[in-house]
Protein backbone atom coordinates (compact mmCIF):
# COMPACT_ATOMS: atom_id res chain seq x y z
CA UNK A 1 0.00 0.00 0.00
CA UNK A 2 2.80 2.77 0.83
CA UNK A 3 4.81 1.61 -2.40
CA UNK A 4 1.91 2.09 -4.70
CA UNK A 5 1.09 5.68 -2.52
CA UNK A 6 4.58 6.83 -2.95
CA UNK A 7 4.78 5.77 -6.91
CA UNK A 8 1.45 7.93 -7.75
CA UNK A 9 1.83 10.85 -5.08
CA UNK A 10 1.76 13.91 -6.97
CA UNK A 11 5.36 15.05 -6.99
CA UNK A 12 4.35 18.74 -6.10
CA UNK A 13 3.34 17.25 -2.91
CA UNK A 14 6.38 16.94 0.00
CA UNK A 15 6.21 13.47 1.56
CA UNK A 16 8.01 11.98 4.26
CA UNK A 17 7.60 8.20 3.98
CA UNK A 18 8.58 6.25 6.97
CA UNK A 19 8.83 2.68 6.73
CA UNK A 20 8.74 0.21 10.20
CA UNK A 21 12.30 0.40 9.98
CA UNK A 22 12.17 4.00 10.71
CA UNK A 23 8.76 4.39 13.21
CA UNK A 24 7.36 1.78 14.66
CA UNK A 25 3.73 3.25 15.36
CA UNK A 26 2.80 1.31 18.21
CA UNK A 27 5.55 3.27 19.93
CA UNK A 28 3.92 6.53 21.77
CA UNK A 29 6.95 8.07 22.42
CA UNK A 30 8.68 7.48 19.14
CA UNK A 31 5.70 8.57 17.32
CA UNK A 32 6.11 11.93 19.21
CA UNK A 33 9.88 11.97 18.48
CA UNK A 34 9.16 11.14 15.14
CA UNK A 35 6.01 12.75 13.48
CA UNK A 36 6.22 16.59 15.48
CA UNK A 37 9.39 17.74 14.42
CA UNK A 38 7.96 17.05 10.51
CA UNK A 39 4.94 19.27 11.16
CA UNK A 40 3.26 17.98 8.59
CA UNK A 41 -0.45 19.08 6.94
CA UNK A 42 -1.95 15.40 6.91
CA UNK A 43 -0.61 11.91 8.28
CA UNK A 44 -1.29 8.79 6.63
CA UNK A 45 -1.36 5.48 8.29
CA UNK A 46 -0.68 2.31 5.95
CA UNK A 47 0.74 0.74 8.72
CA UNK A 48 -0.88 -2.82 10.01
CA UNK A 49 -0.41 -6.19 11.13
CA UNK A 50 -2.79 -7.48 7.90
CA UNK A 51 -1.99 -11.32 8.97
CA UNK A 52 -5.43 -12.51 10.14
CA UNK A 53 -4.50 -15.85 11.52
CA UNK A 54 -1.00 -14.44 12.77
CA UNK A 55 -3.09 -11.61 14.97
CA UNK A 56 -5.48 -14.45 16.49
CA UNK A 57 -2.04 -16.29 17.67
CA UNK A 58 -0.15 -13.09 18.80
CA UNK A 59 -3.30 -11.05 19.55
CA UNK A 60 -0.74 -7.79 21.81
CA UNK A 61 1.43 -7.97 18.49
CA UNK A 62 -2.21 -7.09 16.22
CA UNK A 63 -3.42 -4.60 19.32
CA UNK A 64 -0.04 -2.95 19.69
CA UNK A 65 0.12 -2.16 15.79
CA UNK A 66 -3.74 -1.67 14.76
CA UNK A 67 -5.34 0.16 17.77
CA UNK A 68 -2.29 1.54 19.40
CA UNK A 69 -0.61 2.47 16.63
CA UNK A 70 -3.24 5.36 15.17
CA UNK A 71 -4.33 6.08 18.72
CA UNK A 72 -0.60 7.30 19.15
CA UNK A 73 -0.79 8.88 15.34
CA UNK A 74 -3.57 11.00 16.23
CA UNK A 75 -2.66 12.34 19.52
CA UNK A 76 0.63 13.39 17.39
CA UNK A 77 -1.38 15.20 14.97
CA UNK A 78 -3.44 16.49 18.08
CA UNK A 79 -0.59 18.15 19.09
CA UNK A 80 0.37 19.94 15.78
CA UNK A 81 -2.94 20.66 14.24
CA UNK A 82 -2.00 17.60 11.07
CA UNK A 83 -4.87 15.71 9.67
CA UNK A 84 -5.07 12.18 9.85
CA UNK A 85 -6.04 9.33 7.41
CA UNK A 86 -6.13 5.91 8.66
CA UNK A 87 -6.50 2.77 6.29
CA UNK A 88 -9.21 0.17 8.06
CA UNK A 89 -10.71 -3.13 7.11
CA UNK A 90 -14.18 -4.66 5.98
CA UNK A 91 -13.25 -7.50 9.03
CA UNK A 92 -14.91 -5.11 11.48
CA UNK A 93 -18.05 -6.94 10.17
CA UNK A 94 -19.01 -10.04 11.52
CA UNK A 95 -20.50 -11.04 7.61
CA UNK A 96 -23.49 -11.67 8.38
CA UNK A 97 -25.47 -9.29 6.18
CA UNK A 98 -26.82 -10.32 3.11
CA UNK A 99 -25.47 -7.01 0.91
CA UNK A 100 -22.90 -4.81 1.13
CA UNK A 101 -22.03 -2.78 4.23
CA UNK A 102 -22.23 0.78 4.51
CA UNK A 103 -20.84 3.04 6.56
CA UNK A 104 -23.90 3.35 8.82
CA UNK A 105 -23.70 -0.20 9.40
CA UNK A 106 -22.56 -1.59 12.87
CA UNK A 107 -19.19 -3.02 13.50
CA UNK A 108 -19.09 -6.57 15.30
CA UNK A 109 -15.50 -8.00 14.21
CA UNK A 110 -14.94 -11.76 14.47
CA UNK A 111 -11.53 -12.04 15.47
CA UNK A 112 -8.38 -10.28 16.78
CA UNK A 113 -7.51 -8.59 13.30
CA UNK A 114 -11.01 -7.08 13.10
CA UNK A 115 -11.15 -6.14 17.02
CA UNK A 116 -8.19 -4.59 16.78
CA UNK A 117 -8.64 -2.35 13.97
CA UNK A 118 -11.78 -1.45 15.37
CA UNK A 119 -9.92 -0.36 18.17
CA UNK A 120 -7.84 1.93 15.87
CA UNK A 121 -10.92 3.22 14.43
CA UNK A 122 -12.58 4.24 18.02
CA UNK A 123 -9.03 5.65 19.93
CA UNK A 124 -8.26 8.12 16.55
CA UNK A 125 -12.22 8.97 16.26
CA UNK A 126 -12.24 9.49 20.34
CA UNK A 127 -8.65 11.80 20.19
CA UNK A 128 -8.98 13.91 16.52
CA UNK A 129 -12.02 15.53 15.01
CA UNK A 130 -9.98 15.86 11.61
CA UNK A 131 -9.45 12.32 10.46
CA UNK A 132 -10.29 10.13 8.12
CA UNK A 133 -10.97 6.44 8.44
CA UNK A 134 -10.92 4.75 5.42
CA UNK A 135 -12.67 1.17 5.35
CA UNK A 136 -11.05 -1.28 2.14
CA UNK A 137 -11.24 -5.09 1.22
CA UNK A 138 -9.48 -7.33 -0.22
CA UNK A 139 -6.75 -5.54 -1.41
CA UNK A 140 -4.26 -7.10 -4.30
CA UNK A 141 -1.34 -5.95 -6.63
CA UNK A 142 1.00 -4.87 -4.24
CA UNK A 143 3.31 -8.01 -5.37
CA UNK A 144 3.83 -9.67 -1.77
CA UNK A 145 -0.36 -9.88 -0.94
CA UNK A 146 -1.81 -13.59 -1.25
CA UNK A 147 -3.68 -12.81 -4.54
CA UNK A 148 -0.29 -11.65 -6.19
CA UNK A 149 1.73 -14.78 -5.12
CA UNK A 150 -0.95 -16.94 -6.23
CA UNK A 151 -0.80 -15.15 -9.71
CA UNK A 152 3.00 -15.89 -9.55
CA UNK A 153 2.15 -19.48 -8.94
CA UNK A 154 -0.19 -20.01 -11.34
CA UNK A 155 2.12 -18.08 -14.02
CA UNK A 156 4.66 -20.50 -13.45
CA UNK A 157 2.63 -24.10 -14.11
CA UNK A 158 2.13 -24.33 -10.44
CA UNK A 159 -1.02 -25.19 -8.47
CA UNK A 160 -3.16 -22.17 -6.22
CA UNK A 161 -6.04 -22.58 -3.98
CA UNK A 162 -8.33 -19.44 -3.32
CA UNK A 163 -11.49 -19.26 -0.87
CA UNK A 164 -14.78 -19.44 -2.84
CA UNK A 165 -17.16 -18.99 0.00
CA UNK A 166 -16.31 -16.04 1.56
CA UNK A 167 -16.77 -12.35 -0.87
CA UNK A 168 -15.62 -8.94 -0.12
CA UNK A 169 -14.62 -6.32 -2.23
CA UNK A 170 -11.23 -6.62 -4.31
CA UNK A 171 -9.48 -3.33 -4.58
CA UNK A 172 -6.58 -3.07 -6.71
CA UNK A 173 -4.34 -1.01 -4.75
CA UNK A 174 -3.39 1.38 -7.39
CA UNK A 175 -6.91 2.23 -7.32
CA UNK A 176 -6.96 2.97 -3.57
CA UNK A 177 -3.46 4.32 -3.33
CA UNK A 178 -4.59 7.10 -6.45
CA UNK A 179 -7.81 8.22 -3.88
CA UNK A 180 -5.90 8.84 -0.80
CA UNK A 181 -4.61 12.69 -1.60
CA UNK A 182 -7.41 13.52 -3.39
CA UNK A 183 -9.84 12.69 -0.13
CA UNK A 184 -7.88 14.35 2.14
CA UNK A 185 -8.08 17.11 -0.08
CA UNK A 186 -11.70 17.58 0.57
CA UNK A 187 -11.43 18.32 4.40
CA UNK A 188 -14.60 16.62 4.51
CA UNK A 189 -13.73 14.51 7.54
CA UNK A 190 -15.25 11.08 8.79
CA UNK A 191 -15.86 6.97 7.58
CA UNK A 192 -15.84 6.21 4.30
CA UNK A 193 -16.10 2.64 2.53
CA UNK A 194 -13.12 2.73 -0.58
CA UNK A 195 -13.27 -0.26 -1.95
CA UNK A 196 -13.47 -2.19 -5.19
CA UNK A 197 -16.83 -1.60 -7.52
CA UNK A 198 -17.98 -5.71 -7.74
CA UNK A 199 -18.05 -8.35 -5.02
CA UNK A 200 -16.18 -11.30 -5.48
CA UNK A 201 -14.63 -14.16 -3.38
CA UNK A 202 -10.80 -14.40 -3.75
CA UNK A 203 -11.48 -17.33 -5.86
CA UNK A 204 -13.83 -15.87 -8.43
CA UNK A 205 -10.78 -12.76 -8.66
CA UNK A 206 -8.15 -15.18 -9.38
CA UNK A 207 -9.97 -16.72 -11.76
CA UNK A 208 -10.42 -13.54 -13.51
CA UNK A 209 -7.53 -13.29 -13.63
CA UNK A 210 -6.07 -16.21 -15.03
CA UNK A 211 -8.81 -16.64 -17.51
CA UNK A 212 -7.63 -12.95 -18.82
CA UNK A 213 -3.87 -13.44 -18.52
CA UNK A 214 -4.16 -17.45 -19.59
CA UNK A 215 -2.39 -18.48 -16.66
CA UNK A 216 -1.23 -21.86 -17.39
CA UNK A 217 -1.43 -23.23 -13.93
CA UNK A 218 -4.47 -25.09 -11.87
CA UNK A 219 -6.73 -23.17 -9.98
CA UNK A 220 -8.52 -25.38 -6.89
CA UNK A 221 -11.17 -23.87 -5.26
CA UNK A 222 -11.33 -24.02 -1.43
CA UNK A 223 -14.06 -23.47 1.38
CA UNK A 224 -13.14 -21.77 4.59
CA UNK A 225 -15.07 -24.20 7.12
CA UNK A 226 -12.27 -26.89 5.24
CA UNK A 227 -8.64 -24.93 6.14
CA UNK A 228 -8.05 -25.11 9.63
CA UNK A 229 -7.65 -21.58 9.59
CA UNK A 230 -6.98 -19.94 13.26
CA UNK A 231 -9.09 -16.93 12.76
CA UNK A 232 -12.54 -16.96 11.58
CA UNK A 233 -13.43 -14.72 8.80
CA UNK A 234 -16.75 -12.83 7.65
CA UNK A 235 -18.59 -14.87 4.93
CA UNK A 236 -19.45 -11.65 3.41
CA UNK A 237 -17.67 -8.38 4.25
CA UNK A 238 -17.92 -6.56 0.52
CA UNK A 239 -18.63 -2.59 0.94
CA UNK A 240 -20.54 -0.14 -0.37
CA UNK A 241 -20.14 3.55 -0.16
CA UNK A 242 -23.25 6.12 1.27
CA UNK A 243 -20.78 9.23 1.34
CA UNK A 244 -18.12 8.82 -1.21
CA UNK A 245 -19.98 10.49 -3.97
CA UNK A 246 -20.73 13.50 -2.25
CA UNK A 247 -16.88 14.36 -2.32
CA UNK A 248 -16.36 14.12 -5.36
CA UNK A 249 -13.83 11.10 -5.55
CA UNK A 250 -14.19 8.97 -8.44
CA UNK A 251 -15.69 5.76 -8.15
CA UNK A 252 -13.63 2.88 -8.26
CA UNK A 253 -13.24 0.72 -11.94
CA UNK A 254 -14.91 -1.72 -12.88
CA UNK A 255 -13.09 -5.83 -11.20
CA UNK A 256 -12.79 -6.33 -14.94
CA UNK A 257 -10.49 -3.05 -15.20
CA UNK A 258 -9.00 -3.67 -12.16
CA UNK A 259 -7.72 -7.18 -13.73
CA UNK A 260 -6.83 -5.62 -16.69
CA UNK A 261 -4.48 -3.22 -15.32
CA UNK A 262 -2.95 -5.54 -12.87
CA UNK A 263 -1.97 -7.39 -15.98
CA UNK A 264 -0.78 -5.22 -18.11
CA UNK A 265 1.21 -3.98 -15.34
CA UNK A 266 2.78 -7.46 -14.73
CA UNK A 267 3.26 -7.45 -18.32
CA UNK A 268 5.62 -4.12 -18.03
Amino acid sequence: MGRAFLDQVPRHHDVAALTHADLDVGDHHAVMRAVIPLRPEAILNLAAMTDVDGCETWPAEAYRANAAGPWNLALAARRIDAMLLHVSTDYVFDGRKNAPYDELDRPDPLGAYGRSKLGGEERLRAVLPEHFVVRTSYVFGAGDDYVSKAVDRLANLQAAGAIADCVGSPTYVRHLAARLVPLVLTGRFGTYHLAGANPASRHELLWRIKAMAGLPGELREQRVDDLGLEAARPRNSSLVSLFLAETGIPPMPPLEDAVKELIDARNG
